[in-house]
């Protein structure tokens, strides 16, 4: 598994060693209920892609440009970003 980022207005992508959520249990049900969501979906094509990515602000319909976006892109292969 690899992490990347962006620091506020920045167009540099980072990779980062370290992630933190910083969320109400509430939220963190819904990044669980996300991520279990995009396992399935994402279980269904990989394999016919060499990648697949979802963001949640696709998924929460709730979601504001005040909230960060989480991508998780998935590959066949390890490392492949």
């Amino acid at each position: 598994m690899r992490v990347f980022g962006y620091k506020k207005n920045k167009k540099k992508l980072l990779e980062l060693e370290e992630v933190t959520f910083q969320c109400t249990i509430d939220e963190l049900d819904k990044i669980v209920e996300f991520f279990s969501e995009v396992k399935s979906q994402h279980s269904k094509v990989i394999g016919k892609t060499e990648m697949c990515h979802s963001h949640y602000q696709d998924w929460d319909d709730k979601w504001t440009s005040k909230n960060p976006d989480v991508i998780i892109a998935t590959t066949h292969m390890k490392n492949e970003l």
